[in-house]
């Protein structure tokens, strides 16, 4: 519905609107700042036509002042989880917050905070910034309900796993194998996959191959897939390099574009094990497939550490037979690895050029003038290591002008 021209800019002018638009319930506005019913109906007619969606919060607020406390954050919850609009959940659940808070209604600080979380863990770019938000609602897990809580602890556990934090994702997980009573165990099933995850990334490869045969035990379509591939991973660590390499080049020839990062890296690290040298190369062919899976909404920053792995062994493997192509991937590999904050790594890949400009090995001067343009471009990132990096890009500008 429109107002002719004028959008209403107000819970107020709104109002007014309605006054005028409903004639025949008219007099249920002539008192309206005591009517939280009508106030509700206002909300609820938002809601559904987002006609004025910067008026929610405001019509929110508005309803919470004259609602009964704790029911009518109840209502405001129910109506607000069938909203499918997230920037709207969001700023509802702020209130929500905002409220419980000054109100001390624990039960539901806990329910804005973990729906806030879940929402806003969506953002793949902002995983750090929404983990720490995760944790605040630890301290009032005990006002989430059992389902709940089986959800929170699995997603916060994948969320410490994704950004590499597996001391802390393995007693979330532990949580979830230990209470998820479903019928179905999808939580549980996953959990042990998360369990042999963390192990086998912090080198307990027993432990890995225990929660693997658990993580077997499941009957989901998805699960022999895993198993397949993590075998393989794990044959490879126990001292069965020859098998593993075989299984992980078969898996290689049906592997999704989302998973084919984690199978390159692992088949290229069970070469380097051998020092098959030629055959980690040939690998470079999956390359534009690997970036191409980068652009899956669901990449996390152990993904782009994989590439970025990916790219600093390939610029070892070339360094002594195309130095400018070994150069080419170590800064790759420097920019991945800036990209997500790992900026010891990032700065370990950068000496490697570092090294080669200071031996004088490079002498093409385009090559100088891109190495030092993206040497300064890092350098935003690097900030506080700026003194190493304003010494390397003057080093590439005193290599050219030479």
């Amino acid at each position: 519905m429109s107002i002719g021209c004028v959008k209403p800019k107000s819970l107020g002018e709104l109002i007014k609107y309605y006054r005028k638009m409903n004639s025949d319930i008219a007099d249920q506005y002539i008192e309206i700042e005591q009517k939280p019913k009508v106030i509700f109906s206002i909300l609820q007619n938002e809601l559904e036509t987002l006609e004025h969606p910067a008026l929610i919060p405001e019509i929110a607020a508005k309803f919470l002042d004259l609602s009964n406390g704790m029911e009518g954050v109840k209502e405001l919850c129910r109506v607000i989880d069938s909203v499918e609009d997230t920037s709207i959940q969001l700023a509802v659940y702020n209130l929500i917050i905002d409220y419980s808070r000054a109100h001390g209604m624990m039960p539901y600080i806990a329910k804005g905070l973990y729906r806030k979380y879940m929402i806003e863990r969506n953002d793949f770019s902002k995983l750090k910034e929404t983990y720490q938000l995760g944790k605040c609602v630890l301290d009032y897990i005990q006002f989430l309900g059992d389902e709940e809580r089986i959800v929170f602890y699995y997603s916060i556990g994948v969320h410490a796993d994704s950004l590499m934090n597996y001391d802390d994702s393995v007693p979330y997980m532990k949580y979830v194998v230990e209470n998820d009573n479903s019928e179905n165990g999808a939580y549980r099933a996953n959990a042990y996959l998360s369990l042999c995850n963390s192990s086998y990334n912090t080198g307990d490869y027993k432990a890995s191959q225990e929660y693997l045969d658990e993580y077997s035990k499941y009957s989901f379509s998805y699960v022999a897939d895993n198993v397949h591939f993590m075998s393989a991973c794990i044959e490879g660590k126990m001292g069965n390099v020859d098998s593993s390499i075989s299984k992980l080049r078969s898996y290689l020839q049906n592997t999704s574009e989302y998973n084919i990062i984690y199978a390159v890296a692992e088949l290229l690290d069970q070469y380097l094990q051998k020092k098959d040298f030629h055959s980690a190369e040939t690998l470079l062919i999956y390359e534009e497939q690997m970036v191409k899976s980068l652009q899956d909404i669901r990449t996390t920053p152990f993904k782009r550490a994989l590439l970025a792995r990916f790219y600093k062994n390939m610029g070892d493997i070339l360094y002594h037979e195309d130095i400018e192509q070994s150069l080419d991937y170590y800064m790759k590999s420097v920019l991945e690895y800036a990209g997500i904050g790992q900026y010891d790594n990032s700065l370990h890949s950068l000496s490697y050029i570092f090294q080669a400009v200071a031996k004088g090995v490079i002498v093409d001067k385009e090559t100088l003038k891109e190495l030092e343009s993206a040497i300064k471009s890092v350098g935003q990132l690097l900030w506080s290591r700026s003194a190493y990096l304003v010494e390397m890009a003057s080093r590439c500008s005193w290599e050219v002008s030479r």
